[in-house]
C-alpha cells in the first residue's frame, strides 16, 4: 500500500486491476480506471465520472488472492 505519483507503476496497476485483480488503485474520490499526464499535471479518470480529474497522487494497494 502506497501513494504513488509514477505515470508508469500506475498504468501498471491499473491494468492489473482490470485483468488479473490483484491490485486496486484509488483517490480520494473514488476508484481510478484511468491515468494520464497533460501539460506536467496528473489526471484521473474515475469510475462512474464522465471526465478527467486533476489528482495529487493515487493510492495502490495489493490484494492478497
Amino acid at each position: 500500500m502506497h501513494w504513488s505519483t509514477d505515470i508508469r507503476q500506475i498504468k501498471a496497476a491499473i491494468w492489473n486491476q482490470a485483468f488479473i485483480g490483484r491490485t486496486s488503485v484509488n483517490c480520494p474520490m473514488g476508484h481510478v480506471v484511468a491515468i494520464r499526464n497533460r501539460k506536467g499535471q496528473l489526471l484521473a479518470m474515475i469510475y462512474g465520472w464522465e471526465r478527467w480529474y486533476p489528482v495529487k497522487d493515487v493510492f495502490i494497494v495489493a490484494v492478497p488472492h
